[in-house]
């Protein structure tokens, strides 16, 4: 399975991750296969994260690159630790989009790997009023949702932001989550397209199809997506338990 070709990552790549169920997964795969290329890869956030399992480089924004310099990728990059961090031990905080459009200007890194919107560990998300901070000179924004919040209802403990996915899709609090529901959030311009770039490829991933219900149901999610607006091509099924990866066109 690789995540990398079914994206259609070249060799000077921005990818940005937004949404909720996999992104750090998918973060992480890719920064493995990018070592199998020979590649150098770097991984960061415009928000928070807990860091990946990789060395970590803490540089205030003006030093980030003489940091990086001195490193051997694959490296995590933030701009300093959180205090006291809610729902994980360990948190940082990492830099705005302009310093990473910087940064992947300036090509340190063959891929700058980002994760550019948090979902407080949910299984779907629609974007808040600022969200999110994607940096402008993405190539690739990878919108990510969980199959598994199918079924499910509407609220607070399955999803982030009731209310934002309310008005990207045709359903109320309270009532169940469907594919149709994840597709149109997805291929929501205030959804899955809100900030992205106008030329960056959108691939969206709808994850954690660990079983063949999971599978139809996260490839219809897709599907629905890739009806409703022209500003994707094709979509991916992911189960990164049970290495199933498969396009959707």
């Amino acid at each position: 399975m690789n995540l990398a070709e079914t994206l259609g990552l070249g060799d000077d790549e921005l990818v940005s991750f937004v949404g909720a169920g996999g992104k750090k997964t998918a973060m992480t795969r890719l920064v493995a296969e990018a070592s199998e290329r020979g590649l150098e890869a770097g991984y960061t956030t415009t928000t928070h994260m807990p860091p990946p399992d990789l060395p970590l480089v803490l540089a205030d924004p003006d030093r980030i690159e003489s940091s990086v310099d001195d490193a051997t990728a694959p490296i995590a990059l933030a701009r300093t630790r959180v205090s006291n961090p809610s729902r994980v031990d360990e948190k940082v905080r990492g830099y705005q989009p302009a310093t990473l459009n910087s940064l992947f200007d300036d090509a340190p890194f063959d891929w700058l790997l980002v994760k550019a919107d948090g979902a407080r560990m949910r299984e779907f998300k629609a974007p808040g009023p600022n969200e999110p901070p994607i940096p402008q000179t993405s190539t690739v924004v990878v919108p990510v949702a969980s199959v598994q919040a199918v079924g499910q209802p509407l609220a607070d403990d399955v999803v982030h932001r009731v209310d934002r996915i309310e008005r990207c899709a045709d359903i109320s609090a309270g009532e169940r989550i469907t594919p149709d529901v994840i597709g149109q959030v997805l291929a929501h311009p205030d959804g899955g397209l809100k900030h992205v770039p106008d030329d960056a490829t959108v691939v969206p991933l709808v994850n954690k199809a660990d079983d063949a219900t999971l599978a139809r149901q996260a490839t219809d999610a897709v599907s629905t997506a890739l009806e409703r607006t022209s500003r994707l091509d094709r979509g991916i099924v992911t189960s990164f338990e049970t290495n199933r990866l498969t396009a959707v066109t």
